[in-house]
């Protein structure tokens, strides 16, 4: 009969005890920023706020990066079996991370009994460098003599094409290029002309200007000088003769 009793109470005392498996989980929010994936300049941070809680008393914190190009700041954390925290952990994109490249951010809290995780995608974004302001040129040829106006951008106009009655625009530059008119518009950033000229044909002359007309024009041309890159529109030409002879002047704005 005692031990019956023991037997009994024994399972009475031990079905008080709760199962971990019963118990829910602790959860983990990130509440800033709410997107999933985010754009982050190279040589800049972010910050990622979130909020745990737990039932069960919250233990701890890790987050992870998986590129070595995005470093993590106050990612390991420890708690005092607190039922709440909100939390800062800043993701810092290095200078040698390439433009697109992304890196998943790992959140995983821990309670007493469970974990639970989240995460976070950055994508690493090289900051564009605007071009200068439009910025009028003058290229003018008097006569038999050399053009003018025309070195800072690597180009010479010694002769025009009898045959065709053009200006002949050579190349002295490191590359010259023709793109399509839009592009004076299209192109904001430094970036995006390197792009356009790098995949553009390269040219040694160029003659699409007349030399017995005035005309306008919606041209755009680009060159590379000394590593230096220009964004050229042509808008238009006057032609004049006079006592010294022929003088063709070329007019536009260039961005660099």
């Amino acid at each position: 009969m005692f031990t019956a009793v023991v037997a009994v109470l024994s399972m009475g005392l031990y079905s008080c005890i709760p199962d971990p498996a019963d118990s829910n989980p602790p959860t983990i929010e990130v509440t800033s920023p709410v997107a999933d994936t985010i754009n982050v300049f190279v040589g800049d941070s972010l910050d990622f706020e979130i909020t745990l809680a737990s039932e069960n008393g919250l233990k701890s914190l890790l987050a992870l990066s998986s590129s070595a190009n995005v470093t993590l700041i106050n990612n390991d954390l420890d708690f005092n079996d607190t039922s709440s925290e909100t939390v800062t952990v800043t993701a810092v994109v290095g200078e040698g991370a390439l433009d697109g490249e992304t890196a998943e951010v790992v959140f995983t809290v821990n309670d007493a009994n469970k974990s639970a995780n989240t995460k976070k995608v950055v994508v690493a974004k090289v900051k564009e460098t605007p071009l200068s302001e439009a910025t009028d040129f003058e290229w003018k040829r008097v006569g038999g003599s050399a053009g003018s106006g025309l070195e800072m951008f690597g180009l010479t106009w010694t002769i025009n094409k009898s045959t065709m009655v053009n200006a002949i625009i050579r190349k002295d530059a490191d590359k010259f290029v023709e793109l399509a008119p839009e592009q004076w518009t299209t192109i904001t950033n430094i970036e995006a002309l390197v792009e356009a000229v790098d995949a553009a044909e390269d040219m040694d002359e160029w003659n699409k200007i007349s030399a017995d007309a005035s005309k306008s024009y919606d041209l755009c041309l680009a060159t590379v000088k000394e590593g230096k890159y220009f964004l050229i529109h042509i808008t238009n030409s006057t032609v004049s003769v006079g006592d010294v002879g022929t003088t063709i002047s070329i007019t536009g704005q260039y961005k660099e």
